[in-house]
C-alpha cells in the first residue's frame, strides 16, 4: 500500500492536480472573499442591473442580477490569480502567455456561465443560502475546468 502511495505521489498528473486545488484554494479565498464582501458586507447594488431586468420583463429580478454581477467580478479577479498561479506553480508553462491566458480565460467564461446557471437554480429555484449555493457551483466549476485546463490551455509540447 505505502509503494502504491509512493508511486501514485510521483505521478505527475497527482502532484499538477494537488497543485491546482492548492492555487483554487486561495482562488476561492480570493472568489469567496470578494464575493462576500460585495453581497453581504457592502450589500452593492449595481445602477445597470434595473436596467437589465426591465429588458428581461422582470423575469429576473434586481436582486439576483446583483448576484450575478458580483459572482462575475469575484470570479473575474480569482480567474486573473489562478491563470498566474498555475503558469508558474502548477504546470510550470510559461510560453506563450497570451495564446494561454486567452484560452484559460475562454474556459474560466464558460465556467462563470456554469457557475451563473447554477446559481440561478440553486439560490433562485431551490432556494438554497447564496454562500452554499457558491460553494457548490465553485466545487462542479472547478471539477470540469482542471480537465479542460490541463489538457488545452497548459498543454505541454511533446520534445
Amino acid at each position: 500500500m505505502k509503494q502504491q502511495l509512493e508511486g501514485l505521489v510521483k505521478r505527475k498528473s497527482v502532484r499538477q492536480l494537488v497543485k491546482y486545488g492548492l492555487v483554487g484554494i486561495v482562488g476561492l479565498i480570493i472568489d469567496m472573499g470578494v464575493y462576500y464582501l460585495l453581497i453581504n458586507k457592502f450589500a452593492v447594488h449595481y445602477p445597470f442591473s434595473a436596467t437589465i431586468s426591465s429588458l428581461l420583463k422582470g423575469n429576473m429580478s434586481v436582486g439576483m442580477l446583483d448576484i450575478l454581477i458580483s459572482n462575475v467580478i469575484s470570479q473575474t479577479l480569482a480567474v486573473v490569480n489562478n491563470f498566474i498561479l498555475n503558469s508558474y506553480f502548477t504546470f510550470r508553462v510559461t510560453d506563450k502567455k497570451l495564446k494561454r491566458f486567452a484560452s484559460f480565460a475562454s474556459i474560466a467564461i464558460g465556467g462563470m456561465v456554469i457557475s451563473s446557471m447554477l446559481l440561478t437554480l440553486f439560490i433562485g429555484v431551490m432556494k438554497i443560502d447564496d454562500m452554499l449555493a457558491k460553494v457548490f457551483a465553485i466545487f462542479i466549476v472547478a471539477a470540469i475546468q482542471f480537465a479542460v485546463n490541463k489538457f488545452f490551455t497548459f498543454k505541454e509540447k511533446k520534445n
